[in-house]
């Protein structure tokens, strides 16, 4: 949940609005790279060029056309799941700095969310190339497999969001707050000049390369890397930060997709992603 500063044992309620007669979600087919990605953030690989990227995002309450523009593209191989994004920015600005800053809350972001069986993995960036992470687990799935080890685990964490149960389910998730992907890779490209509002910036780039061998942490059931026809859900996110004045006036959430509420924690609205033999 967005605006909820990040603190020790903090209790979040998930959204209950009405999800009936949304649109399907998307639907992506992420090909393999046949050729190694440097990720710098330029997005100036070759495959870059011929990936499918995404629709540009939407509002994440309305599906409405979003301000800006921001687009998401995936790749994969052996080693990661690639993730690149090109991001329409006319200032580009980036301030938050610390480790596992919640950058949302005033900086540009744009995130990922990656679904396993019980688990999920949250990633967000800011311009500045700063990230925070969250391992994500459902509760209700450690309780009814008798798993109280792992749930023992979970209340021992130093720092945690615990999100309340959803309408029709008795317990929440929990997120740790310090949790980091082990070989986790990131970058980011800025075409302009970051905190300069005189000048008019073009946007930013990023690319992002997740492990497979740490994603296996919210694998639970599933096998990573993914084998051909598997599918995973997976969410694309960009937080854009009110202006001044002007059609940026207000802070504005979009995704790839509709979600239908302001709670992106909605894994049954993310995009969801088939991954192919076929080379890109």
């Amino acid at each position: 949940m967005r605006g909820i500063l990040p603190g020790r044992h903090v209790a979040v309620p998930l959204a209950r609005e009405n999800l009936d007669g949304l649109p399907p979600v998307s639907r992506y087919e992420c090909r393999r790279s046949p050729e190694p990605i440097w990720v710098d953030g330029k997005l100036d690989e070759a495959v870059w060029q011929r990936v499918t990227w995404s629709e540009s995002f939407v509002r994440i309450v309305t599906g409405d056309e979003a301000s800006v523009e921001t687009r998401v593209a995936l790749l994969w191989d052996e080693q990661f799941l690639y993730v690149g994004y090109r991001v329409e920015d006319p200032d580009v600005r980036g301030t938050m700095g610390s480790y596992h800053d919640h950058i949302y809350m005033d900086d540009d972001d744009v995130e990922i969310f990656v679904e396993g069986d019980g688990y999920y993995y949250e990633l967000g960036l800011n311009p500045i190339n700063n990230f925070y992470e969250l391992r994500w687990t459902w509760l209700e799935n450690l309780v009814r497999d008798q798993r109280f080890a792992e749930i023992e685990q979970l209340l021992k964490l130093d720092d945690y969001l615990y999100y309340t149960a959803r309408e029709g389910a008795q317990l929440g998730c929990v997120g740790d707050l310090n949790y980091h992907l082990k070989g986790l890779l990131t970058a980011v490209s800025i075409d302009g000049i970051l905190n300069q509002s005189a000048t008019a910036d073009r946007g930013w780039t990023v690319e992002m390369a997740l492990p497979w061998s740490s994603l296996q942490q919210v694998a639970g059931s599933r096998t990573f890397p993914p084998q051909a026809g598997d599918m995973l859900r997976m969410m694309g996110y960009r937080m854009r930060q009110a202006r001044d004045a002007g059609p940026l006036s207000e802070n504005e959430a979009s995704t790839w997709g509709v979600v239908g509420s302001g709670n992106i924690h909605i894994p049954e609205r993310w995009s969801e992603v088939v991954f192919s033999d076929e080379d890109a």
